[in-house]
């Protein structure tokens, strides 16, 4: 009897672990972070404590925000995506380069989908225009096949519009002459990517047997 009542036990541990949602970010204090900020927008200290409480690479952002249809799954953080990359973008308060390096560590190995994944490169986009030069330095400090992966998530999109044109003749001219390199890897990147791709669950979808 006991060794039925230790197995029983054993095997519900089992089904909880194999099904229960876990975040590699510790979410907890990342919404609290989050909410300080809110009413201290201002402030560098809620502003870095925000900062590092964010995720740190591209893997732990996407367990984090992700979208899940299966049944139980916990949408909350999904939910709160675009409220914190929206403050993300406004913490200002830090250090350039320690911003720029953690937007890259986010996007190396990125891939474009929506919600989320969509929000971030939308962010991309923006920092690149405002700390062009830092941005274009760190990256510079990477090793190539990481810049690749950088600027493949950065022109992915699914639709081949004359925003995205001007932005990379703008890019192109503005950094040719200081990191001729970069940006020739950030040429060919445009030439594969730039409406050459679809959302993740699109190109999912395309591989399932009907």
């Amino acid at each position: 009897m006991k060794r039925l009542y230790f197995t029983l036990i054993l095997l519900v541990t089992t089904i909880l672990t194999a099904t229960a949602q876990y975040f590699p970010v510790d979410t907890a204090r990342l919404n609290n972070a989050y909410k300080v900020l809110l009413q201290n927008p201002q402030s560098s200290k809620s502003q870095s404590d925000f900062f590092r409480a964010f995720p740190d690479n591209w893997d732990d952002f996407n367990s984090t925000y992700k979208y899940s249809d299966k049944d139980g799954y916990n949408l909350s953080m999904y939910s709160r995506a675009y409220e914190h990359i929206k403050a993300l973008a406004k913490c200002y308060a830090i250090n350039d380069t320690l911003y720029c390096n953690k937007l890259i560590a986010l996007s190396v190995g990125a891939t474009l989908d929506a919600d989320a994944p969509n929000h971030l490169q939308e962010l991309l986009h923006y920092v690149m225009q405002q700390r062009n030069n830092v941005f274009m330095y760190c990256l510079s400090e990477i090793e190539k096949g990481h810049q690749m992966q950088f600027w493949q998530f950065y022109w992915s999109n699914i639709v081949d519009g004359q925003s995205q044109e001007e932005e990379f003749e703008v890019l192109y001219n503005i950094n040719k002459e200081t990191y001729p390199c970069l940006v020739e890897t950030m040429s060919i990147a445009f030439k594969y990517f730039n409406n050459k791709v679809l959302f993740m669950e699109d190109f999912q979808n395309m591989m399932k047997i009907k």
